[in-house]
């Protein structure tokens, strides 16, 4: 969704005397804020044949987005919500006896036409203080984040993470009505509305993998901050890469991450001249800089490289159900990989350690 970058405002009055820090910055937080935003609602052009042929004749394609059910009961659920939104609305109050038949005639007609031309609705809210505005941000922002590590390679992952972040929203939005209002009601239940249509995709990435979308939420503002994220991922990666190309151990630590990440087989990954390692670190650093950088940011890589290569060698064995790791004797030597890890590093065990790291080191 288009959430343009926060331009909010804050409504002041001036004052000539001065006033302490303290309480200055506690005026601050108190004092009314706007967030404002703008959310751009567009077509998605996936022209049949004949309307490509027929494009002169038939004119500028035009779409409806029309009610649900699924958007009627959600927005109608929460009661104190609706008595805060519905009554500038309909232009009655909620003790009228035809309150609620009302509130859900109105989100059972909703229709609204999106055309070649963008819609553009304004989902500016105002907070009563400005500390409201910065704990619904906050949250708003460990949503996204959340969202944001979504493997983006994988349609049903992000299908799925899109569902909770969709649910996660609409019910912090719910929430807003005890700190403020929308700056145009009509126009942000538009919004809310969009969020729960499944013809208005959420993400651009699914615009292609359901043919009953026709219409998504551009997401420009935070396009260009994935962007710039994407950027400096990949300008660290690079900087990490040629630090790493320095240190043989840690390069082959992490090319048996990666290794196991790209589902290759390891032992003959581990055959592989420096060449072709390379060329295989540095694939992955152009398609992969964040989880390339995570590894390379690794503190235990390798110690992992170390045992996944035991593994590989039969010197370890990893239980084909579970994490479960283990000597071919049977002794147990953790139930993951994080507990392997402190097995070997407990100077209880350093003679084994060392007994299998001179084993490696003559094959």
């Amino acid at each position: 969704m288009e959430i343009k970058p926060n331009t909010g405002t804050e409504v002041k009055t001036s004052t000539k005397q001065e006033t302490p820090k303290s309480n200055s910055f506690e005026e601050d937080l108190n004092a009314p804020y706007i967030d404002k935003r703008t959310v751009t609602i567009s077509l998605v052009h996936n022209y049949s044949n004949y309307r490509k042929a027929n494009m002169k004749v038939l004119g500028q394609r035009r779409e409806t987005i029309g009610s649900c059910i699924r958007s009627c009961q959600v927005l109608s659920s929460n009661a104190k919500e609706v008595d805060a939104y519905f009554p500038a609305l309909i232009g009655i109050s909620p003790n009228n006896p035809d309150y609620i038949t009302r509130v859900k005639a109105w989100l059972s007609n909703i229709q609204f036409t999106i055309s070649e031309n963008d819609v553009a609705l304004n989902t500016s809210f105002v907070y009563d203080h400005k500390k409201d505005y910065l704990e619904i941000q906050k949250k708003e922002n460990a949503i996204n984040a959340e969202y944001d590590k979504v493997d983006r390679s994988n349609t049903s992952a992000i299908k799925d993470a899109l569902k909770k972040k969709i649910e996660a929203l609409n019910t912090l939005e719910s929430t807003k009505y005890q700190y403020g209002h929308p700056e145009d009601i009509e126009n942000y239940l538009m919004y809310r509305h969009c969020l729960l249509y499944k013809e208005v995709a959420k993400d651009v990435a699914l615009i292609n993998s359901d043919p009953t979308i026709r219409f998504y939420i551009k997401d420009e503002a935070r396009e260009q901050e994935r962007q710039k994220k994407l950027t400096k991922e990949r300008s660290d990666a690079m900087a990490n890469f040629v630090r790493l190309s320095n240190d043989n151990d840690k390069f082959n630590s992490v090319f048996v991450a990666i290794s196991i990440i790209r589902n290759d087989n390891l032992a003959e990954a581990m055959l592989k001249d420096n060449s072709s390692k390379q060329s295989i670190v540095m694939d992955f650093v152009n398609t992969n800089p964040d989880k390339f950088n995570k590894l390379v940011s690794d503190k235990n890589i390798q110690m992992k490289a170390f045992i996944e290569t035991l593994i590989t060698r039969g010197e370890l064995i990893r239980s084909d159900f579970n994490q479960q790791i283990s000597m071919p004797d049977g002794t147990f030597v953790g139930s993951n990989m994080n507990e392997a890890i402190a097995w070997f590093e407990n100077d209880a065990n350093k003679d084994i350690r060392s007994a299998l790291e001179n084993k490696l080191k003559l094959n």
